[in-house]
């Protein structure tokens, strides 16, 4: 009988305790199972009635009052989605607002999910929806619902800066009307729908300028995309932002470049942004790129960064094709040496281990056909390295026109294709004299078909040699006679096509002799 007694007392103890909860308004307790539960709110607790209806074919509703904002549903046997809709008042103000529950779970109502929901069901009524669905109606805003919460977010994005909102799920997170959070961003924002457009005022300090928007179109996002190059190729690993363009202060994504240095950064609304590439010790050749997103997707034109401390460029030559052989000489003001280079077939240099400063650049060469200096568009050029561009792009023009030196190498016997020969194209000077400076001699490879092409080539006289071990090489001429290797032949405003036959040093013949 004692123990009985000890067990009631326990019993009306631990009812006692379980009726003294907190105050109203919060969810603090997960929803338990088959339970769509939330808080209706507009900054402050909404007194009035809360109504759930499910997606069957013919909708059945729960509805129960609510004086503390808080609402709990037993869904058990009914079909999801749900569309929730609250009716009551906040501080002396009439509120009609609507939710919707994919599941069961978390579900709260007030004016930013009254505003997902609208843009979810394309701006169409949702007291009309609610009143007489059609069939599937329910499952299409559902349907749409989590791009409509991304997509209002981005359109919101200052105002929820501003509150450290970002990550808010204004439906499925938590929700306390105690001042903080949301709530507390709800007492001081205004969200009013009417006639298919939202207007959203911010009376807090340093309020965000009101934002109006068309709930069926206003708020699209759209994605900016775009490319980075490093030396001409695709540049990974930049990142690449956009912020607001008025004062930077709000971003709106951002994303690194993959290996090709392809980049997109989606959900941007409409608006005007500032792009901007950055990657620690590389500088770009512009700080940032103005876009506006309208109604479609944004590209920005591609930005382009070259290695730092180095300066490169192009030298064309006079008919507009790259010129080979051409001495770039960089110095430093004030600072003894000079750094060079020497363009490559398509008339390309890089300089590189410059130092902070500024530098005078400049383009030589020897038109050893007629003997004098070449001429190029400046007799020297500057560039700065510094802080705000680390890296230089100097281009020069000359008088002198270049031309190719292409062809192909063949087997003598059956004619297939000689990989791997190496072709050596020596500059003469106009006595005949083989030149061997850095500018006067040039290489290239024979591909698997016995291709070989050297570009860039100005006009001139030339020696070429093809070379690969074990194999001796003769000229094939245009009327398919053998004759002596090509070491003496001239190139004058056009280009040179020169073909070759190699045999084994090993045939009985002797490599070439006898040919």
């Amino acid at each position: 009988m004692r123990n009985s007694i000890v067990a009631i007392l326990l019993s009306a103890l631990l009812l006692l305790v379980s009726a003294c909860g907190g105050g109203g308004g919060g969810n603090e307790n997960p929803p338990q199972a088959d339970t769509v539960s939330g808080v209706a709110a507009a900054g402050l607790v909404i007194v009035g009635n809360v109504s759930l209806k499910d997606a069957s074919a013919t909708p059945r509703e729960l509805s129960k009052a609510t004086t503390d904002g808080r609402f709990s549903f037993d869904v058990t046997g009914l079909t999801k989605p749900f569309l929730l809709r609250v009716t009551g008042e906040a501080n002396g103000t009439p509120y009609t607002l609507y939710s919707l529950a994919g599941d069961k779970g978390t579900a709260n109502i007030n004016p930013l999910t009254n505003l997902v929901v609208a843009n979810a069901a394309g701006g169409a009524d949702l007291a009309a929806i609610y009143a007489a669905p059609a069939p599937g109606a329910f499952q299409g805003v559902a349907d749409r619902l989590p791009q409509a919460l991304l997509d209002v977010k981005a359109t919101l994005r200052p105002i929820l800066q501003k509150y450290n909102l970002l990550a808010v799920d204004p439906i499925k997170d938590l929700y306390q009307a105690n001042g903080t959070g949301l709530d507390h961003m709800l007492d001081l924002v205004r969200i009013e729908l009417a006639a298919g457009s939202v207007t959203i005022t911010d009376s807090g300090s340093s309020p965000v300028a009101p934002i109006t928007r068309d709930v069926a179109t206003g708020f699209a996002t759209h994605a900016v995309s775009g490319s980075v190059t490093l030396e001409g190729a695709g540049f990974a690993g930049v990142t690449v932002s956009v912020r607001d363009q008025a004062t930077g202060a709000v971003s709106y994504g951002s994303a690194t470049t993959l290996a090709d240095g392809s980049y997109l950064i989606g959900n941007v609304p409409q608006g005007s942004y500032t792009v901007t590439p950055a990657k620690a010790g590389y500088s770009f050749d512009r700080a940032n790129s103005a876009v506006t997103v309208a109604a479609a997707d944004c590209p920005v034109p591609p930005f382009h960064s070259f290695n730092p401390n180095t300066v490169s460029g192009k030298v064309a030559s006079a008919n507009g094709q790259g010129l080979a052989g051409v001495t770039i000489s960089a110095q430093r003001a004030g600072v003894a040496g000079i750094l060079t280079d020497v363009t490559d077939g398509s008339g390309s240099y890089a300089i590189s281990g410059l130092g902070n400063g500024d530098y005078t650049i400049s383009a030589s060469r020897s038109d050893v056909f007629n003997a004098q200096a070449v001429s190029f568009d400046a007799a020297s050029k500057a560039f700065t390295i510094g802080a705000a561009r680390n890296y230089a792009f100097v281009d020069f023009t000359a008088d002198l026109a270049s031309f190719s030196v292409s062809g192909n190498v063949a087997r003598l016997t059956g004619g297939a294709p000689m990989a791997q020969v190496t072709l050596t194209l020596v500059t003469k000077n106009n006595s005949g004299a083989l030149l061997t400076n850095s500018d006067a001699i040039f290489t290239a490879v024979t591909d698997a078909a016995g291709n070989y092409s050297l570009n860039g080539i100005p006009s001139g006289y030339y020696a070429l040699t093809p070379t690969l071990t074990g194999y001796g090489f003769a000229l094939l001429d245009s009327i398919g006679n053998h004759g002596m290797t090509a070491d003496n032949f001239r190139i004058n405003g056009a280009n040179q096509i020169l073909d070759f036959t190699g045999r084994p040093d090993s045939d009985a013949n002797g490599g070439v002799g006898g040919i």
